[in-house]
């Protein structure tokens, strides 16, 4: 147990500080993914496998995808949606 001698005005300032500090962390918005996956690298990453197989899946047309030129860009809920469909 941790005892010390704090005067009530700085016992009042420590808690403000606290309190404060504690909502402002709170305050962040959680942060949300993007729609997309880029690339080959972050679909294994996304997929936890590696590029190889990433690709191999890719090129078997088990996820749909588009191109922006030359990124491949994978809508994660229809990457989720080819994984269910997939494994059942």
């Amino acid at each position: 147990m941790f005892v010390t001698n704090l005067e009530e005005t700085e016992f009042r300032n420590l808690i403000f500080e606290v309190v404060k500090s504690a909502l402002s962390e709170q305050d962040t918005p959680p942060q949300t993914p993007e729609p997309f996956i880029k690339g080959i690298h972050e679909l294994a990453k996304f997929l936890r496998c590696s590029p190889a197989r990433a690709q191999k899946l890719k090129n078997e047309g088990i996820f749909p995808y588009f191109q922006d030129n030359r990124t491949l860009l994978f809508d994660r809920a229809k990457v989720r949606t080819a994984m269910n469909s997939k494994t059942k």
